[in-house]
């Protein structure tokens, strides 16, 4: 099978030569140096490596508009969210400095708030990216369709936004609107100009904790999964061969009904540390309706764990997501600084096979 087939068969649910793989967030920037460093020691170029071994590809829609945007698939700057860059010692991360919408209480001042422009991307360029990046069609091609609730968290600061949906869930309900308005517009442009090329169209919030709901279920169908059934409802009208992938963090075994009732195909990070998120119990309780990606811990199984257990773990997690397809093996989320480079090439042995393993960084070392 190609990539691209051994992606499709799987969210199928139907058996595929392996179970496909992919780095989901990837290696954070420190990670990567590592990793980079531990590759050349031994004659192989991790970027080379890192694209031999996934199974799918991810695009961006190139951003052409006024700004100076530094990553148009966050749209911080589009929505007016300025950050600051903060050091920690072992690395450094963006922490956010201005939320536009700290304090608005009134809904007149959403509809006076200067909303981004959909028209500011460049749509016939994403598919001359696809094109370019998949011109045999190898690979699935995966892009981000949006982010309601996270933006609007954003944009309102986390405090207040819980505030707002407990005592002002109307403001937070006209916000979520007009944000995916923009969203909705961008993907249609998006759909329209590449959907032919496109096989998983990602979009999510985070709705759980460590160990649970970070709202009620109620409220997450009251406020928020009209935004998401919006966005999951473009794509089964404009592209209806593409998967709709959905990422949440944490614990939202209780929530994934009201995620498959949005017109969710796929549930990914599956963070199996989080409770009630037991592989056996999600394929049992869902496998016959969702595929799943990730589920390969990044807390603590590939931070903290030997080579030996990565390898035992992960096999496990094949066999039980992976029974009768319906999964796309990966990390659950960013691989953390720290994590031992020799883990990380402990989970591609596992999930891929040796011998697959063995290809790709023979092609690595080319």
């Amino acid at each position: 099978m190609t990539s691209r087939e051994r992606v499709l068969t799987a969210l199928s649910h139907r058996q595929p030569d392996r179970v496909p793989f992919a780095l989901g967030f990837g290696p954070t920037g420190e990670l990567a140096v590592t990793l980079e460093q531990y590759c050349a020691a031994q004659g192989v170029h991790w970027q080379r490596l890192a694209a031999a071994v996934v199974d799918k590809i991810i695009v961006h829609t190139p951003y052409c508009g006024p700004l100076t945007v530094t990553d148009p698939n966050l749209s911080t700057e589009l929505f007016g969210i300025k950050t600051k860059t903060a050091d920690y010692g072992g690395g450094r991360y963006e922490e956010f400095t201005d939320f536009p919408l700290a304090g608005v209480q009134d809904a007149a001042e959403l509809e006076q708030y200067p909303w981004p422009d959909p028209t500011q991307f460049d749509y016939p360029g994403l598919r001359e990216v696809i094109l370019r990046d998949n011109p045999r069609r190898e690979k699935a091609v995966q892009i981000w369709g949006g982010d309601p609730f996270e933006l609007y968290t954003w944009m309102t600061g986390i405090e207040e936004t819980m505030m707002n949906l407990a005592a002002e869930p109307d403001l937070a309900r006209t916000a979520l609107t007009f944000i995916t308005d923009f969203l909705v517009a961008k993907l249609e442009r998006v759909l329209a100009a590449a959907g032919d090329l496109l096989d998983i169209i990602f979009i999510g919030d985070d709705l759980g904790g460590q160990t649970g709901l970070l709202f009620s279920r109620e409220t997450y169908r009251d406020v928020i999964q009209p935004s998401h059934r919006r966005l999951a409802l473009t794509v089964k009208k404009l592209a209806p061969h593409a998967k709709v992938m959905f990422h949440t963090d944490g614990a939202v075994f209780d929530v994934v009904p009201d995620l498959l009732d949005a017109g969710v195909d796929i549930l990914e990070a599956v963070q199996t540390d989080a409770a009630g998120m037991e592989p056996e119990r999600l394929k049992a309780a869902y496998g016959d309706r969702l595929s799943f990606h990730g589920g390969i811990s990044v807390q603590h199984l590939l931070p903290h764990g030997d080579p030996l257990t990565v390898s035992r773990e992960c096999q496990r997690l094949v066999e039980i997501f992976g029974a009768d397809g319906g999964y796309i093996a990966a990390p659950a989320h960013a691989i953390q600084v720290g994590t031992p480079p020799e883990n990380v090439f402990a989970m591609l042995r596992a999930v891929l096979g040796e011998g697959v393993f063995e290809r790709c960084l023979a092609v690595a070392r080319g």
